[in-house]
Parts: structure tokens; C-alpha cells; sequence
């Protein structure tokens, strides 16, 4: 019955106000049966288990409302999957051949051999060939900012140290965990998986802390920090010093999902000297911030994406998935798309029904890669 739909008021009044009633009948009801025995304690027992649970429901109930994680009850017992429609706008994707030997600049004894490089310190695993998860801080001398960063170094990374790879800068979304990547959505093993498919080359990952103390930056320069230069200048200086990665800007790509989508997009589109696509997943394309979190920027209109788009026409491709009852991205897509034209490359998915949370994201994490592997010469397999 509609009224009792998973992601509506009807259902959550429903459920505090029973949850009302039950504290009554254990507070004030329960408690004048004075007759001798065990049932009225059972009763009181499973009344207040029963409080609890309602508790605990009607907090999810209220959750899920304010962040669309499942829009129907069919939503919270599917695995993400679903039918997917694609659409794109501007230019068209062309098929791509794979660069045999990026190019990069000379590398240090540092980036050939990085046990000797200190960032990194004991952590890694000389051995390893499986890839491996390096934590770390990057400082930022044009921003002022210091924040933890997560590596992913891929499987041959440690035995070839004569080898160039394309880099994906990822960001979590708000409030966001790292392990959302390294356990979650497993994206070590779906780039493993996709490398061995021959539909992506081997690439590493890095994925920047960009909300200090849980605050929500929407990762721009603003009078809370600089977090767009931190970013688009100190990690990527960072990156190009300690890892083997190519000068070439079609070897970057950018990958998000929720605030992290739109973090992914910003940086792609006004920063395209440096990454040349974009996987955004159930993000949006100006800045959301969390209520009383507005921070202010010097140029506002700067970081409304469909307007730069519209302006400046980007050389960039940008990959966009989101559920198809995830109302806030939906709508953020349609709006945006309508500015894109040529040399702008855009492809829009929209699964026929899902909500806001992972199980969508991680399930279109092989679509995303492969399209990478596609349409971008940095990140296509080389022909063995």
C-alpha cells in the first residue's frame, strides 16, 4: 500500500506513534498488574525490546528520507542492480587505442624504488602481487593544508618499476569513510578484475581526505580553506613527485560518488589541463552543503558546473550513474546535461529504480571502469 511506503511520512508517524503507545502500556499500564507470576515481567520484557526496535526503526525510517538510501521496499531487498538507460550529449565517444608507453617525466630513485621513498614509510610489501593499500598525509605548501591520503598501488607496481600508470583520483562522499573504497566497494578488486578482462590497464588510486573534522568543503576554495588548490595543485604535485604516473592528461581521471560525485565533475571540469574524464556516481554538478554548513566562495557562479560547461565547453568526458529513484541526482543530471555540447562528451545512466547508497554505486563500478577503458588512450589495455 502506497501509505505504506519505506521512504514516506505515513509510515514513520505510524511507527513513533506505536512506539509511543507501547511506552505508555510498559510505563504506566504493565505496572498495576499486581497479580503474582512471570507474565507481566515477559510482557514488560518483550514491550520494552519492542520500544527499541521501533526506536531504532523510526531512526531509520528518518535517515533514509533525509538521504534517499532506498526509495521502496523492493529497493531495500535488491543487490543494486537493475535495467540501465544510457544517454548521451555532446560530443560523441570515439573508440580509442591504447598508448603503449605513456609518457612521463624522468623518474627519481624515489619513484623507481619505493621502499626508499619516506612517505610511505614500513608500510609496503616489496613482495606484493596482488597490489597493496598505503596510508599517508600529503602536505600542501600552495594551500596550507595537510590531510591523509589513501594509495592504492597496483599488482605490478613494486616488480616493474619501469612502468608508467594512470592515476584516478577518488573522493568519498559526505559524511564519507575511506573504507567505503578499500571494503565496501572493493575498487582494488574490481580494477584487478576489469586489468585481467583486458578492459582497463592497470592504474593506481589516491584518494584524498577532503572533509577535515567532518566538515562538508564540497571541495572548494573558500573562506574555510582551499581545498580546490589543495587538491588540484599540492595532491597532484604530490602524486607527479612520488608516483610513476604519465604527464598525459587523458592518464587522469577523476571518480566520486554522492559529494564525492560532484567533487569528481568540479575537478574534471575546471581543471581539465590536468584530468580528462570524470566517473560520477549519484553526485551533482554545483555545491549541496550540509544544513549550516555554507561556506563562502569568491566566485559562486565559478563552480555552478552547468554554466562553465555551457561557457567554457571542456575537453572532458564525463560518465554519470544514478539510481532512478534518487531524486536529487536525477534531477541534477537532467538540468546539466542540457548544457553540454561538443567538444563536452557526457553519458548518462539511470537504472530504472534505486535509491542513494553504495550497493548502486558498487554495482556500476565495472560499467564505469570499462567505459574508462574505452574511451579514454590512458586507461585502455595494451594489447598483450
Amino acid at each position: 500500500m502506497a501509505f505504506f511506503e519505506l521512504n514516506g511520512w505515513p509510515l514513520l508517524i505510524t511507527v513513533t506513534a506505536v512506539t509511543v503507545l507501547l511506552v505508555v502500556v510498559t510505563v504506566v499500564v504493565l505496572p498495576r498488574n499486581r497479580r503474582p507470576g512471570l507474565l507481566k515481567y515477559v510482557l514488560q520484557f518483550a514491550c520494552l525490546a519492542l520500544v527499541c526496535v521501533l526506536v531504532l526503526a523510526a531512526c531509520f525510517l528518518k535517515m533514509n528520507m533525509d538521504n534517499q538510501w532506498y526509495s521502496s521496499w523492493g529497493d531495500l531487498l535488491s543487490d543494486g542492480g537493475g535495467a540501465v538507460t544510457t544517454t548521451n550529449a555532446g560530443a560523441a565517444f570515439a573508440a580509442v587505442t591504447a598508448v603503449k608507453e605513456l609518457p612521463h617525466a624522468q623518474y627519481t630513485a624515489a619513484q623507481t624504488d619505493p621502499a626508499r621513498n619516506a612517505a610511505f614509510g614500513s608500510q609496503l610489501d616489496s613482495n606484493s602481487t596482488s597490489g597493496q593499500w598505503v596510508y599517508l598525509k600529503i602536505p600542501g605548501s600552495q594551500s596550507g593544508i595537510t590531510q591523509d591520503a589513501t594509495v592504492w598501488l597496483p599488482p605490478s607496481y613494486m616488480s616493474h618499476p619501469e612502468r608508467t600508470y594512470p592515476v584516478i583520483t577518488a573522493f568519498t562522499g559526505f559524511p564519507g569513510d575511506v573504507r567505503t573504497y578499500t571494503k565496501a566497494m572493493d575498487i582494488a578488486q574490481h580494477i584487478r578484475e576489469n586489468v585481467a578482462d583486458s578492459t582497463l590497464r592497470e592504474s593506481i588510486v589516491v584518494i584524498p581526505d577532503v572533509y577535515p573534522g567532518n566538515n562538508d568543503t564540497e571541495c572548494v576554495d573558500s573562506n574555510h580553506g582551499k581545498w580546490e588548490t589543495y587538491v588540484s595543485s599540492d595532491v597532484v604535485s604530490w602524486i607527479r613527485g612520488n608516483l610513476r604516473v604519465s604527464t598525459d592528461r587523458d592518464a587522469w581521471a577523476t571518480l566520486g560518488y554522492s559529494a564525492g560525485g560532484w567533487c569528481s565533475s568540479m575537478f574534471t571540469v575546471r581543471h581539465p589541463e590536468i584530468w580528462a574524464s570524470s566517473v560520477n556516481l549519484a553526485g551533482y554538478f554545483r555545491p549541496m552543503y550540509t544544513k549550516g554548513e555554507v561556506w563562502k566562495t569568491a566566485d559562486p557562479a565559478a563552480y555552478d558546473l552547468g554554466k562553465v560547461v555551457a561557457r567554457e565547453k571542456p575537453d572532458v568526458s564525463i560518465w554519470f550513474f544514478t539510481g532512478g529513484e534518487d531524486s536529487i541526482s536525477v534531477k541534477a543530471i537532467r538540468a546539466f546535461e542540457r548544457t553540454v555540447s561538443a567538444p563536452t562528451r557526457l553519458s548518462s545512466n539511470i537504472s530504472q529504480t534505486g535509491g542513494h547508497r553504495v550497493a548502486q554505486w558498487e554495482a556500476q563500478l565495472d560499467p564505469s571502469l570499462k567505459w574508462l577503458g574505452r574511451t579514454s588512450p590512458g586507461f585502455a589495455p595494451v594489447p598483450a
